[in-house]
C-alpha cells in the first residue's frame, strides 16, 4: 500500500527546479513543520532533468512526483470510445452543463458527478472523443453561438481545444496523485485546482496560500501575449482563467494570502473577505542580528541588489540606477549578490550594459554567496523587481537594520511604510522601472546619514514586531493541526 503523507504540496512551475521565491518559501515551509509528513506534486512545463534541481528534499518528504502539465501525448494517441447516440446524448447534456458551470465559478452537484466519471480508467479515451466526435463539435458550435457567435469560428475552435486540452491534462494527472489528507497549493493555478478538486471529489482538505495573484498574473502576461491577435481570443482565456480561480475560491478550505494588498485584490476577484487570512512571511531575526550598525558612516557607499539575475528583477534597470548614483556620489560602489546561471542571455545582457554605461569598476556579480556577510557592510539595499508579493530580501535588509529602496511591487509599501503602526518609514517605495525616481530616493539616502539609520532602526522594529519567522510558523502548523483534525499525522 502506497505510504500517505499528512499534506500534500500541488506545485506549478517553480519548486524544485527555480530558485528563491516561492520555492524558497515552499522549502522554508517543509524543513519548519517537521511534526508533518509531506508528498511533492510539481507541475511542470517540459521534461527536466533530475540533476538540475535546486533544492534537496528535507526528510519529512515522502514521495516526489512531478508531470509535464502540456504533454497531451496520452490524450492524442489514445484510441476513440464508441459510445451509442444515447450515451452521447447523455454526455453532451452533461458537458453543457460543466460548461455553464464553469463560467460562473460554481460546480453543482450534478458537474461534480460527471469530473468523477471523468477522472476514471477511461479517461483519456473521453477527452479523445470530446476533441473529435461529431457529437462534441455540435457541442462546441452551440457554446460558440451563444457566447462568441461574432467572431471567427476556426480561431475560436483552436483556442476552445488548446484550454480544454489543458483541462483534460490536469483531470488526468487527478488519478496520480499522492494519499494525502491536506492538499496545499501555493496558488489558483492548476496546481490549485487539483487540490480542489481532491476536495470536491473526495472530501480531503484543501488549502491554498497566494503569493502573488495568479489570475493578474495571467491577465497581465495574456494582455502583452503577441500570439493571441484578436481581443476575444485573450477574453476567452482571461475568462477561463478568471472561471477556475472563482471556483478555486469558493471551493476551498482556507485561502491564505501573504499581505493585505493580496488580500483585497482577491475580494475583487471574487473571494469572500472573511475567508481569506493574512499569514505574511517570516525572518528568523536572530540570524540577523550580527549584521546590525551604523549605515553611511565611510566611504565609498555601499548599494547592495540581492537576487537571482531574472528579467523579473530587472536588473538593467539597477545597473542604470547606479549609472546615476555615481554621478551625484562618486564614492559609491554595488553589489549584485545571487545566482547568474536562472537567464544566462539575460545575464550577458546586463554584463554589456555594464561596459557600456562604464560600470565595471563600480558593480560587480558576485554569484552565489553568504548575503548576511553583504549585509554587514551595505549601506542601502535596492529591488528594482517588476513583479513580487513579499520579498524576502527586504524584510532581510530590513532585519539587519539596512534602509531600502524598492519599487512599489507585492507587499513592498506594507512593508517599508507600514500599515497604521506608528513605527515610521523604513525606506523609500517609487515606481516600477522609474530610474530616475529610484536613483534619487538612494542619493537621498546616502547623502543622509541620520535618514539612512532612522530607516534602519524603523525597519527592524517592524520585523521585530510583525513579521517574525516563529510566529508564522506557529501559524502554519495550528493551521494544519487543524485540518488534520487533532494532529493524527501519520497515515498508513
Amino acid at each position: 500500500m502506497e505510504k500517505g503523507s499528512d499534506i500534500c504540496l500541488v506545485v506549478e512551475g517553480s519548486y524544485p527546479y527555480v530558485t528563491g521565491g516561492v520555492s524558497s518559501w515552499l522549502q522554508w515551509l517543509m524543513e519548519n513543520m517537521k511534526d508533518f509528513t509531506f508528498s511533492i506534486v510539481a507541475l511542470i512545463a517540459e521534461e527536466k532533468d533530475s540533476g538540475k534541481r535546486k533544492y534537496r528534499f528535507p526528510k519529512n518528504v515522502v514521495s516526489y512526483q512531478e508531470f509535464v502539465l502540456f504533454d497531451f501525448e496520452e490524450i492524442e494517441e489514445c484510441p476513440r470510445l464508441k459510445l451509442s447516440g444515447k450515451e452521447w446524448k447523455r454526455l453532451f447534456d452533461d458537458l453543457y452543463v460543466l460548461m455553464k458551470d464553469w463560467q460562473k465559478g460554481i460546480l453543482s452537484e450534478e458537474s461534480i458527478s460527471l469530473i468523477r466519471d471523468l477522472v476514471s480508467n477511461e479517461t483519456p479515451e473521453t477527452f479523445r472523443n470530446f476533441l473529435e466526435d461529431e457529437t462534441a463539435f455540435a457541442l462546441l458550435t452551440r457554446i460558440y453561438e451563444e457566447v462568441r457567435g461574432d467572431a471567427g469560428f476556426l480561431k475560436y475552435f483552436y483556442t476552445h481545444r488548446s484550454i480544454h486540452l489543458i483541462l483534460f491534462r490536469v483531470l488526468s494527472i487527478y488519478s496520480k496523485l499522492p494519499h494525502s489528507k491536506v492538499y496545499h497549493s501555493p496558488g489558483t493555478g492548476y496546481g490549485g485546482m487539483l487540490a480542489c478538486l481532491k476536495s470536491a471529489l473526495e472530501g480531503t482538505k484543501s488549502i491554498i496560500t497566494e503569493h502573488g495573484i495568479y489570475l493578474q498574473e495571467r491577465e497581465m502576461e495574456l494582455l502583452r501575449a503577441g500570439w493571441l491577435e484578436d481581443p476575444y481570443l485573450k477574453d476567452m482565456w482571461i475568462d477561463f482563467f478568471s472561471a477556475i480561480c472563482r471556483w478555486q475560491y469558493n471551493s476551498c478550505d482556507r485561502i491564505i494570502t501573504l499581505y493585505q494588498g493580496n488580500k483585497d485584490l482577491e475580494v475583487e476577484y471574487g473571494a469572500r473577505a472573511d475567508r481569506i487570512m493574512v499569514v505574511p512571511n517570516g525572518i528568523e531575526v536572530e540570524r540577523f542580528k550580527e549584521a546590525r550598525c551604523e549605515r553611511c558612516m565611510q566611504d565609498p557607499r555601499m548599494v547592495g541588489f540581492v537576487a537571482r539575475v531574472d528579467n523579473v528583477k530587472d536588473i538593467k534597470t539597477f545597473i542604470q540606477v547606479m549609472a546615476i548614483v555615481k554621478k551625484e556620489y562618486h564614492k559609491v560602489a554595488a553589489w549584485i549578490v545571487g545566482p547568474t546561471d536562472n537567464q544566462p542571455e539575460y545575464y550577458r545582457e546586463c554584463t554589456e550594459l555594464l561596459n557600456m554605461l562604464g560600470l565595471n569598476d563600480t558593480i560587480t556579480f558576485t554569484g552565489r554567496a553568504d548575503v548576511l556577510e553583504y549585509y554587514k557592510k551595505m549601506d542601502v539595499l535596492l529591488l528594482t523587481s517588476i513583479k513580487e508579493a513579499m520579498p524576502l530580501v527586504v524584510m532581510e535588509a530590513m532585519a539587519c537594520g539596512i534602509p531600502v529602496v524598492t519599487t512599489a511591487v507585492g507587499a513592498c509599501s506594507e512593508l517599508v511604510y507600514g500599515v497604521d503602526d506608528s513605527i515610521g518609514h523604513a525606506g523609500i517605495v517609487a515606481g516600477i522601472r522609474d530610474v530616475h525616481g529610484i536613483a534619487t530616493a538612494t542619493v537621498k539616502i546616502l547623502k543622509d546619514r541620520e535618514l539612512a539609520n532612522d530607516f534602519g532602526r524603523n525597519g527592524i522594529k517592524r520585523i521585530e514586531q510583525f513579521y517574525r519567522e516563529d510566529s508564522v510558523i506557529k501559524q502554519y502548523s495550528d493551521i494544519y493541526q487543524e485540518e488534520l483534525s487533532g494532529g493524527n499525522h501519520i497515515l498508513a
